[in-house]
């Protein structure tokens, strides 16, 4: 049956329907795409049984067409949607096709909370009050609309200590966890850049556990970027992040193994090089460096292979639109690319692009989006009916 099965028509074979085999029923349902479940929801209390049996919830997430979530903050807004789309470009007004959207205010009971978004794994996740004042870690379903707030981590951060995030499941065991690196910087008095780390530590939190562990890091000499968003990339079962060593300040990335919990080193596409204005990405499923650092244009680099350093390779150049040429301290976030090529990528934090490879030419995306002083997110998101509850999480709250 096709995707695009109506509900209306659902209600009018309700009958027929309800007497198929279970496994028939539940592999037809399977294929609705979750805006559909929405409205099946309501027609009767069987069929919400079975949007919650957990055979329904790996069928349909295994069928589910990826999307994006975008965080937006404003002064009076701090909104969550959650986008599915086909890959195709046009008639993508991300507004109309948000398939949830709700605001963030109330997640947090401190009225100075700064939440940002901190990774997107299997239908969770991850949010964080960045105001170190009251750091705290929540996980979310945006499609339940279920969310829970971890036990706030060990260890205070305090200007010009900083912390990271990473979000990611292991690939064997299939164990979600939150990943916390905390550096004790010391800070050039001239320059205000990272000299020296004379303390390093990482806490991780698997979801269902309740509590975070410390964990031994070989990362003492690791500074991450200052002017890049501190957040861990999730792919292929490893947290990545883009970090420069100390000792020779050139660009490397590290590489968070979640299975066995270690870090380990990983080849970056140009060793040695330093001032990288860039970020990591998943571009056609596999690994991507952006790098902004030219003044005229965006230069993508792509692992073909991933781990083999040989298989770096730059497979985009995009041309910059006139108004954003010139120096820049903004970093470029690719996340998401069409079949047709057409790129679409986050400018800093400030606006989503459009960016076409073959004609090089850019467009905004048609979002309402945040100007001045807020904020906008975005990431890779494929939505799924999954319960918090189901990790053992006791303190589930409900948008």
């Amino acid at each position: 049956m096709e995707n695009s099965i109506d509900c209306k028509y659902i209600n009018q074979k309700n009958v027929f329907l309800m007497n198929l085999p279970s496994d028939i029923l539940v592999e037809i349902l399977s294929r609705l795409p979750a805006r559909a479940v929405f409205r099946c929801k309501c027609v009767c209390k069987t069929w919400i049984k079975i949007f919650s049996d957990s055979k329904f919830v790996a069928l349909h997430f295994a069928k589910a067409r990826p999307g994006i979530v975008v965080h937006q903050s404003e002064m009076f807004k701090n909104l969550i949607k959650v986008v599915e789309f086909e890959d195709e470009i046009d008639h993508h007004n991300l507004d109309e096709d948000s398939l949830v959207k709700f605001d963030l205010k109330r997640i947090s009971e401190f009225s100075g909370a700064n939440i940002v978004l901190d990774g997107s794994v299997n239908g969770l996740i991850c949010l964080r009050d960045s105001n170190y004042e009251h750091e705290s870690v929540y996980i979310c379903n945006p499609i339940t609309r279920e969310y829970v707030r971890l036990p706030s981590p060990k260890g205070v951060v305090r200007y010009p200590s900083m912390a990271t995030y990473g979000f990611g499941v292991s690939r064997v065991s299939s164990e979600y966890k939150v990943v916390r690196v905390f550096h004790d910087q010391v800070l050039d008095p001239v320059r205000q850049t990272c000299i020296r780390i004379p303390r390093s530590e990482c806490h991780v939190y698997t979801l269902g556990t309740g509590s975070w562990r410390s964990i031994n890091g070989n990362m003492l000499n690791f500074a991450y970027g200052r002017r890049c968003r501190s957040v861990g990339l999730f792919f292929n079962g490893n947290i990545h992040w883009l970090i420069k060593d100390l000792d020779d300040t050139h660009e490397m990335i590290s590489c968070f193994n979640l299975e066995n919990e270690v870090f380990q080193p990983f080849p970056a596409p140009f060793p040695g090089m330093e001032g990288l204005l860039g970020s990591l990405g998943v571009l056609h499923d596999c690994l991507c460096l952006c790098d902004n650092t030219s003044h005229c244009e965006i230069n993508i680099w792509v692992m073909k292979e991933y781990g083999v350093e040989k298989s770096w390779n730059r497979q985009f150049v995009i041309t910059k639109m006139t108004e954003l040429t010139g120096p820049t301290l903004e970093v470029v976030y690719p996340f998401k690319i069409f079949k047709d090529g057409v790129i679409m990528v986050l400018w800093g934090d400030f606006f989503m692009l459009y960016c076409c490879n073959k004609s090089n030419v850019g467009q905004e995306v048609d979002l309402d989006q945040p100007r001045g002083p807020n904020k906008i997110e975005a990431m890779l998101h494929v939505s799924s009916f999954v319960s918090l509850k189901n990790f053992g999480f006791e303190n589930v709250c409900n948008f």
